[in-house]
């Protein structure tokens, strides 16, 4: 259900290769921030920002949930070493040097015991969205949304077939083949509230899955703080619902958030009733507002 552990597991290979090159160089080197905000087909990359006002500079790695999810194997042999690897170069030798030049190679096979691939052979069909539709004499062709914008501006397009120029018919709704579907989301924090640091929790459990239903357990006592948790996760108030029955649970559900902060033992007896239906249970506690 959740990409979190993926996640989790990029960080802890990071904090790996900061600590293989500490020893290997016999210095350490700091941990930066590791974000997961890249889109399309790159795989990941390490920034290095200058504020122009302030002249701070700051550093980061940035890679790819959508990737992540799907290449987990490739990212902790390959990607995350090659990232940590500019990063190391940077920090040896400083910005003169050519970005996958002879310092980067050598922190890759030196340190990492890896070849000093530049590019990643990952499978992107996944992040690929061509919604643009043109049509010649023989046949349609999906144009991405880049060219689709090139032909607005008087670009021309041929056909390599028929050799006829190709002509706009229609956009089609995308289609995110990324997105996971959650059919019915149960959430349970037993008898406390509800609270903002929830709501955030939760969402960042469930990134790049859509919730099609939502329902609360009965002793969550807030409406209205469900319905805002409902708009974090953009599930349609009309599918929002807190259960009646103290006594039962509620049916058709898929997927389970379960708090054991409060009323450990009941908490427990609902996750382990829930993953004898056949639900995927997530039992957490509460992070700390």
């Amino acid at each position: 259900m959740v990409p979190v552990d993926e996640f989790k597991a990029i960080k802890v290979r990071v904090t790996e290769c900061l600590h293989l090159a500490s020893a290997h160089f016999g210095e350490t080197f700091p941990e930066i921030p590791v974000k997961f905000d890249l889109t399309g087909k790159v795989g990941g990359y390490f920034c290095v920002h200058t504020c122009r006002t302030t002249g701070k500079v700051s550093k980061y790695f940035r890679f790819n949930r959508v990737l992540v999810r799907e290449n987990l194997n490739e990212y902790v042999e390959q990607i995350c070493p090659h990232e940590v690897a500019h990063y190391i170069a940077l920090s040896k030798w400083g910005r003169g040097i050519m970005p996958h030049g002879v310092e980067w190679k050598s922190v890759m096979v030196d340190v990492f015991n890896l070849a000093p691939d530049r590019c990643h052979a990952m499978n992107t069909s996944g992040v690929e969205n061509i919604p643009f539709v043109y049509r010649c004499d023989c046949q349609e062709h999906r144009v991405s949304k880049r060219k689709h914008n090139k032909m607005l501006r008087g670009g021309k397009y041929r056909c390599n077939t028929c050799r006829k120029l190709i002509v706009f018919v229609r956009e089609d709704a995308a289609i995110d083949k990324n997105i996971n579907v959650i059919p019915k989301l149960f959430v349970s924090t037993a008898d406390a509230p509800l609270s903002e640091a929830h709501i955030r929790q939760i969402a960042g459990m469930i990134i790049e899955h859509q919730v099609l239903a939502l329902v609360g357990d009965p002793l969550m006592t807030s409406d209205s703080n469900l319905q805002q948790l409902a708009k974090t996760l953009k599930v349609s108030a009309a599918a929002v619902a807190r259960h009646s029955n103290t006594n039962t649970l509620p049916g058709g559900v898929t997927h389970a958030i379960i708090f054991g902060d409060r009323q450990i033992e009941r908490q427990q007896r609902v996750a382990t009733a829930f993953e004898q239906r056949g639900v995927i249970v997530r039992k957490v506690r509460a992070e700390k507002a």
